[in-house]
């Protein structure tokens, strides 16, 4: 096939592959708004979360203009006194579990707002029982904190959460669970989860231990809630109740490992790495300039956002309470593995192990170094050395391209109003704009380079593309297992088609590196939004490292292959 053939072939293959991950990354954007909220008590499922009812009663909670409510002022008293008079007009069983705060007590990551406290400072924690049919059996912890920032008044951080709460109160009580259920609302964790330390550093607890918690939190005030984090020896939990999260079911287990590496906490640092209990923790990332700041009113906390923290809570309770007993202690059983998961454009969960995952990836290794040496073996398939500088001296201009764009994004940040904030109100466009922007150069400069010096697509070059890649997911799976799908799913596609189209022909490897690409696509598009809003504006340079990745591999999947005929080829 000569050159004027292969450049139209080329073209559209590099606007299919960019249409494919662009409409991919908007999937995950609208997936991220969160559900449609219930708008009116017309809409109301006794088996969902009402998001007006949870809007009207935050509302009330807050009082007009919206109060602070942070810990040790008469503001945070009247808030949990407010809490109180829904719970007795419910006739939920509540009582407070006051702890004095000792400054002296050694305090892990302590807030630099614990100037703010006096001595004589108590911790109100709030506890709520609602006693299942069986109550024989371990109960479920689920939690939340009351206070606010001192700055904030808080509707999203943990406003959100407590409304939601109290929805799901107000539901068990007219509907008893079969399991009782303990809420627990704790006192000072915005000043280094005062409340749930120390609960835990109590000689005996003031609750029954609970078989699971699930912790709920925020970091903004709008789209969808994350499940973000687990314990450890998760795969059975994930196995048996990751499917039950709310739609969208947005979660990875790459936020549950990079979670633990980073000194953020949430009270469920506490029930799960000091008192060992297995749970779930839940937390809106969203519209993070407005986290403690004044601006964290019930205005500008979304509808969606209530709805998807009521709705989660609704769904993942009722599959533990409907579980049969021998499944459900298996479930809480922590095992010597870790799950390894993804949501699929925020409609299903996949699941495995970290074993499973590293043996997968051995696999690749292996059945495409078979298949390398094969095409190596064929001269007619075999890339020249010339061939082999040409990428050595691509790679380099286009990542430069790449690092220019993010520092001059990043820079271009800096001189704006938002200069100065940690949170931005255009974070999400910014850090997408940066990504597009760098794929598309990226892509370009490949393009153009290879029109200048073009390059020759022989299967061998192929296969070495892919068995490097492979080599990197197996390495990854040791390192960073909670994050090796990312490469594992497109190599093991790319396997599983190459191998099951037979004979090897350069249809088949081209259809092969196509199916690589969508399923990188589908896990990888949606992923972006959210690590966008995760780490900020600050981290153009990494979000222009991972566009650069994409438009390599985009760039390598819509090269045609092209093989030299004679004697030797196949």
């Amino acid at each position: 096939m000569n050159r004027s053939g292969v450049a139209p072939q080329e073209r559209k293959g590099r606007l299919i592959a960019a249409g494919i991950l662009v409409l991919s990354i908007l999937a995950g954007v609208y997936q991220g708004r969160g559900p449609t909220p219930a708008t009116s008590e017309r809409d109301a499922n006794p088996q969902r979360a009402n998001a007006s009812r949870m809007r009207t009663l935050l509302n009330e909670l807050l009082g007009d203009p919206p109060q602070t409510h942070s810990l040790g002022t008469q503001e945070g008293i009247a808030f949990l006194e407010r809490i109180e008079s829904f719970l007795d007009a419910r006739g939920a069983n509540h009582r407070r579990i006051e702890i004095p705060f000792d400054p002296a007590s050694p305090i892990e990551n302590p807030s630099p707002r614990l100037k703010f406290l006096s001595g004589e400072t108590t911790l109100r924690n709030l506890l709520v029982t609602v006693e299942g049919t069986r109550p024989d059996l371990p109960p479920l912890l689920i939690c939340t904190h009351h206070d606010s920032c001192v700055w904030g008044p808080g509707a999203g951080d943990a406003g959100s959460a407590v409304v939601a709460l109290l929805d799901h109160i107000d539901h068990c009580v007219k509907h008893p669970p079969r399991r009782t259920l303990l809420y627990l609302f704790t006192d000072g964790e915005e000043f280094g989860l005062l409340g749930a330390r120390a609960i835990a550093e109590k000689d005996t607890l003031p609750f029954r231990e609970p078989a699971f918690v699930l912790n709920f939190d925020a970091r903004g005030n709008r789209g969808a809630v994350p499940m973000f984090e687990t314990h450890r020896g998760n795969a059975n939990a994930v196995r048996h109740l990751i499917g039950h999260l709310a739609a969208p079911r947005q979660t990875t287990s790459l936020a549950v490992t990079v979670y633990r590496m980073l000194p953020n906490a949430t009270d469920f640092n506490v029930w799960n790495q000091t008192l060992g209990w297995p749970g779930f923790n839940f937390a809106t990332i969203g519209g993070a300039h407005h986290y403690h700041q004044p601006s964290d009113v019930p205005a500008n906390l979304s509808d969606r956002t209530l709805q998807h923290m009521g709705d989660h809570l609704f769904s993942v309770h009722h599959a533990l309470d409907t579980m049969d007993e021998d499944r459900f202690n298996e479930m809480v059983t922590p095992t010597d593995q870790d799950a390894v998961f993804f949501d699929v454009l925020g409609l299903w969960v996949i699941r495995s192990t970290e074993l499973i995952q590293r043996w997968i990836a051995i696999a690749c290794v292996c059945v495409l170094s078979v298949l390398g040496l094969r095409e190596f073996s064929r001269r007619a398939t075999r890339p020249s050395f010339l061939e082999m500088l040409k990428l050595l001296v691509v790679f380099p201009i286009v990542g430069a391209v790449a690092g220019l764009i993010g520092r001059g994004m990043q820079a271009l940040l800096r001189v704006t109003d938002y200069g100065a904030l940690s949170y931005t109100p255009v974070d999400l466009a910014f850090g997408l704009l940066t990504t597009f922007l760098v794929f598309g150069a990226a892509l370009f400069v490949q393009s153009a380079f290879d029109r200048r010096w073009p390059i020759d697509r022989h299967r061998a070059f192929v296969g070495s593309g892919t068995w490097g890649t492979s080599v990197c997911a197996l390495l990854i799976s040791l390192l960073l297992p909670g994050g090796a799908y990312l490469l594992v799913v497109p190599v093991t596609t790319y396997v599983l088609v190459r191998i099951s189209l037979s004979p090897v022909t350069d249809r088949s490897v081209a259809i092969a590196r196509w199916a690589a690409w969508v399923s990188a696509c589908v896990i990888v598009g949606p992923l972006i939004p959210l690590l966008v809003q995760a780490l900020g504006p600050w981290k153009q340079t990494l979000y222009a490292t991972l566009a650069l990745m994409l438009a390599i591999a985009a760039w390598h999947v819509a090269k045609p292959v092209i093989v030299k005929v004679n004697q030797d080829s196949p």
